[in-house]
């Protein structure tokens, strides 16, 4: 079932307060089907209300995670890493030691927020990376491809961003998807990352079942009019208010 648009301006308000109300009226346009982490509020111990599987069939199990414990990722240096983590994205050092059970590799964990943990690996003789040069060209299967981070305000994001900037790190403009503004850029590893803030919840638009089951036709990934890549990025909104 649809939910109210009354409901939706009242999450994004809460969420998003630097919006203007321009914004907002925007950002409304879509009946929100849902919001981030929907189920995951009103689970106990992992259990969730019942549903079917999003396919249409009764698959889904009863309980699921509380989220990421820690995602690990191959690094190349893991001092460089470490200080690129901390320094560019305020991130703070919790763990490291000898990787149990293989031999010559190195584990560490870094709190990145909201009780989830970045974790790198560092090989002696590491095999040489296969990773596309691109984000935007077709990648392996099995590969990563980006991880996003979180902001929960528009203000945050801002911050954030400049912050990777003063650390001396390429860093492209936030740019508009509608329902989330993001910018990019990459670690010392070459990892593709992104900093984000939800707007509002997903709306039909970001949920099509069918595509599961095609091809991509083209002009399918054609950005959407709000989705430019860099022509309509968003300022920074302490500096917006002084115009």
């Amino acid at each position: 079932m649809l939910r109210s648009l009354v409901g939706s301006e009242m999450c994004i308000r809460d969420r998003v307060s630097t919006q203007s109300t321009g914004d907002r009226v925007a950002a409304m346009a879509k009946p929100v089907l849902w919001e981030r982490d929907e189920d995951a509020r009103r689970t106990t111990n992992g259990e969730h209300p019942p549903s079917a599987g999003s396919l249409g069939n009764n698959t889904r199990g009863a309980v699921m995670p509380t989220g990421f414990h820690h995602i690990a990722l191959v690094c190349k240096n893991m001092g460089q890493t470490i200080k690129f983590y901390e320094g560019a994205l305020g991130m703070k050092l919790r763990a490291v030691y000898p990787m149990h059970g293989i031999k010559g590799a190195k584990h560490c964990f870094l709190e990145a927020g909201n009780g989830n943990e970045i974790s790198f690996v560092e090989f002696t003789d590491p095999k040489p990376s296969t990773n596309p040069p691109s984000f935007f060209t077709v990648w392996p299967e099995g590969s990563h491809h980006h991880m996003a981070y979180r902001c929960e305000t528009l203000e945050q994001l801002h911050k954030l961003r400049s912050q990777v900037k003063a650390y001396g790190v390429p860093i492209t403009k936030v740019v508009d998807h509608d329902f989330i503004h993001s910018c990019y850029f990459t670690d010392p590893s070459g990892f593709n990352l992104e900093i984000t803030c939800t707007l509002r919840g997903y709306t039909e638009e970001e949920f099509q079942p069918d595509v599961i089951f095609r091809s991509i036709q083209p002009g399918e990934n054609d950005h959407a009019a709000s989705d430019k890549h860099g022509n309509n990025v968003t300022e920074d909104p302490k500096a917006k208010a002084k115009l």
